[in-house]
This record gives C-alpha cells, sequence and structure tokens, in this order.
C-alpha cells in the first residue's frame, strides 16, 4: 500500500467564503490556471447567499452552504465534511477567499511536500504592494529573526534560502495539509471566532505531521479595500481585539506555544498605538488578556463577543 508522500497526489481545495463573489470568483480562477490545479473545489459560504450559489455553479465549484458566519474554522470544517468522504483524495489546500495563487503556487507546495515528507507546507504571504504580509514561525531561533527582517518576496529567499524550513506555526490564509494529518490532529476548533484558529491547527499539525514552509513560493493576499471607511474601522477593532484574546490564550494554554508570550507585549502596545492610549482601551485590552491567558478562554466565546461588543461600541462612539 502507498503512503501519502508515494500517491500521486489529488487536491481538494476547501474555501472559507463570506461576501466576496469577486475576490472568490478571482481565486477560483487562479486555481484551475495553476499548472497543477485541484481535482474538486469546495467553497464553505458562510451566511450562505444565493448569489455566492451562483457563482459556484458557473464556475464548476461545489458549494457548501452554512447557515451564520462564525468565522474561518467552522466554515474550513464545513468545506472538510464535504470533501472527506472522496477518499481518492490525497491532500487538503486549505484556502481564505482573498488569496491569489500563482500558476505554480500549488505544484511546488506539493514538490515540496514530496521533498520534505512534512504534513503541512505554508508559503509566504505578500500584500498589493509587494510586502511581506504574512509568514510561518520559523523553529529555528535564528530564522524568527531573519524572517522579521524581510520585505519582499526576493529579500525572503535571499535571507532564508530556498530549502523547506519547518515552522511552529503558520498563517492559515493558504496551506496544504496531507490527509492523514486530519485524521491524527482532527479538525479546526470553533471557539477562535478568527485570527488564532489557523494557528492552533498548524500548531498541532507540526508537533504530530510535522509542518514546513518555502521562502520561494510567494503567494499575494488581496482583500478588498473596505466600502465603509466606518464599518471598517469598528470592525477592524473587533478584530484586534480577538486577536489579543487568542494570542493571549495560546500563549499560556496551547502545547509548544510558550514563545507567543513574548510576542505579546508588542501585539498589545500596537493595539494601544493605533486605537489611542485611553482608559476604556486599556480596559479592553486588558479583558482580552484576562480572558485569553488566565480564564482559558479564545475569542469565540460568549466573554470574547462582549470584550469585541464593547470596544466596537466604544470606539463608534468616541469617533463617528
Amino acid at each position: 500500500m502507498k503512503t501519502p508522500t508515494e500517491q500521486k497526489p489529488r487536491v481538494a481545495a476547501l474555501i472559507a467564503a463570506y461576501r466576496r463573489d469577486a475576490e472568490l470568483e478571482r481565486l477560483v480562477r487562479a486555481l484551475a490556471a495553476g499548472t497543477v490545479a485541484p481535482a474538486r473545489t469546495f467553497v464553505a459560504d458562510s451566511a450562505a447567499s444565493g448569489a455566492t450559489r451562483d457563482l459556484c455553479t458557473r464556475m464548476g465549484a461545489e458549494w457548501v452552504p452554512v447557515a451564520i458566519n462564525r468565522g474561518p474554522g467552522p466554515a474550513w470544517n464545513a468545506a472538510l465534511e464535504a470533501a472527506l468522504p472522496d477518499t481518492s483524495i490525497t491532500h487538503f489546500l486549505v484556502l481564505d477567499d482573498d488569496v491569489v495563487p500563482p500558476p505554480d503556487a500549488l505544484e511546488k507546495m506539493i514538490s515540496v511536500m514530496a521533498a520534505s515528507r512534512a504534513g503541512a507546507v505554508a508559503p509566504l504571504l505578500f500584500d498589493e504592494n509587494g510586502k511581506l504580509w504574512g509568514f510561518p514561525e520559523p523553529r529555528d531561533v535564528a530564522l524568527r529573526a531573519a524572517i522579521r527582517r524581510v520585505t519582499d518576496a526576493e529579500s525572503a529567499v535571499a535571507a532564508l534560502g530556498r530549502e523547506p524550513q519547518p515552522f511552529c506555526w503558520a498563517t492559515g490564509a493558504c496551506l496544504i495539509y496531507r490527509r492523514d494529518i486530519f485524521e491524527k490532529c482532527g479538525k479546526f476548533r470553533e471557539d477562535f471566532w478568527m485570527l488564532g484558529e489557523d494557528l492552533e491547527f498548524s500548531m498541532r499539525t507540526a508537533a504530530q505531521g510535522g509542518g514546513v514552509f518555502a521562502a520561494d513560493i510567494a503567494v499575494p493576499h488581496l482583500p478588498p479595500p473596505p466600502g465603509d471607511p466606518r464599518a471598517a474601522a469598528v470592525a477592524h477593532r473587533g478584530k484586534f481585539l480577538a486577536l489579543l484574546q487568542n494570542l493571549s490564550y495560546l500563549a499560556f494554554h496551547a502545547p509548544q506555544s510558550a514563545h507567543l508570550r513574548s510576542y505579546l507585549p508588542g501585539n498589545f502596545r500596537r493595539y494601544m498605538r493605533t486605537e489611542g492610549w485611553k482608559p476604556g482601551n486599556l480596559r479592553d485590552a486588558a479583558s482580552a488578556f484576562w480572558l485569553g491567558a488566565v480564564r482559558g478562554q479564545p475569542a469565540g466565546t460568549p466573554s470574547g463577543a462582549k470584550v469585541r461588543e464593547r470596544g466596537q461600541k466604544r470606539m463608534a462612539a468616541d469617533r463617528f
């Protein structure tokens, strides 16, 4: 019997989508145009809409309706559950709806996985200006400093080389996993809301199946510009508070993530500099830390929703 790395790869794309039909169409077209294309594409449509359903039908993607939007974790799980019955699928490409994989990205990721025999492979993510947006945390401590000096794709290869490097965790906008990883590690947690469930699952993957990243695989991450700046600013505060609570939780409660504690002060300072050094903002940040680090509650729990709602209401009252 062939092992997962010896089988001819057959990939299913699992996309978490939420009201971004233009970006979703762009992504599905990019996948289809690849030198290696997914055998099947599953779109988990949070707060399911008829327009997204019709788009999936037209594009040849398989529509997986999700009644309400509870973040990427539940959406990816819904797509995974739809894909798992196809036992011919050997790999799952997990995606946000706003990434744009270059034509050779999936082929490179499969090649890196075969060569390294890792359970997961991550690229580096770049913004619309070609600047580094998201990256895995290297297991090699020296590379952790090097990756934070990277600015663009060229400097990434110069600083990190082309050889696959093991990661501790990875941002989940674009990762490929072997099928057996989900058999070993289970599914994505659904109590983070967003900005954390990808890190937590990649940590489990790194511990149980091994995860690597390749600096010469560059994937653009291109979210749409905000339609309503006011609403976008309020939403950003809620997401930032969720990130703080989830990072606090992971730093103190997730196995093999204690090194995240050294990053917490910087993230909390960034929040205060962004939102303003006001007593109310300090209370919200302190609540996020207390709930995550001390009480062990990620941001998708009712307590996290209360912190986000309070912070967003405060911002709307203060600024608008």
